[in-house]
Parts: C-alpha cells; structure tokens; sequence
C-alpha cells in the first residue's frame, strides 16, 4: 500500500473545493488564512492540520477519508447544496458546513440502519 503525500491530499482538497463551488479566496477567508497559504496546501507544499482538514472536508460535503485513505471509495458521494457562491459571506460558510456535515450524519445513521454498515463521515 503506497503512502499518501501531501500533493495527492492537496490535489484531492481542490477538486473537493472546485466540486463545492467555492474559490480559494472564499475558502481562505472562511480558515482565516490567506489565500496563497491554501494555494500552498492544495499544490502540497505546505501540509494541512487533522482539524483544519476536518472543517474543509465538513464544508465541502466529504467525509475525511476521502482526503486521508490511500485508496478511494468508488462509490461514496458528497453531500452537495447548490447556491451562489459569489453571493455567500464568510460566516455563512460556518452554516454551510454544518449543514453538510448533518447530511452526512443523517445518512450514515440511514446505512447503519438499514444494515449497510455506518462508517462515519
């Protein structure tokens, strides 16, 4: 099994980004970092903290191991929301990812439910 590098985690954070329809400088603002710093974390030049990784994931509608296993799930999808990004402020993001993050939680509870096993987003 092949090690995961902070490029691969970086690459996998900007197409996670991208997919939720936020720009960098959105995202930037909602860590309260700059917006060179994120770029940094998204090319794999500058590593990423387990709690900073879990409130991106949360806001882009992923669960974790999609940014930290070495092999993805095929099948598992993100919790999505359409709106306007250009319109959104930066405290709004806070209410966006709780929001998905409660999605992926009801859905787990869901599976586990049904059987399906539960595994925590």
């Amino acid at each position: 099994m092949a090690s995961l590098t902070y490029e691969e985690i970086g690459r996998r954070l900007s197409h996670a980004r991208r997919h939720a329809g936020f720009t960098q400088r959105q995202v930037a603002e909602y860590l309260g970092i700059n917006r060179e710093q994120l770029s940094y974390v998204e090319t794999g030049r500058r590593p990423v903290d387990l709690p900073t990784l879990q409130r991106l994931a949360d806001l882009y509608g992923f669960a974790l191991s999609y940014f930290v296993a070495s092999e993805l799930e095929p099948s598992r999808e993100a919790a999505v929301a359409a709106f306007r990004s250009d319109s959104i402020a930066p405290e709004d993001l806070e209410v966006i990812r709780w929001v998905k993050r409660f999605a992926m939680n009801l859905d787990s509870l869901k599976r586990f439910s049904a059987g399906e096993g539960g595994d925590q987003p």
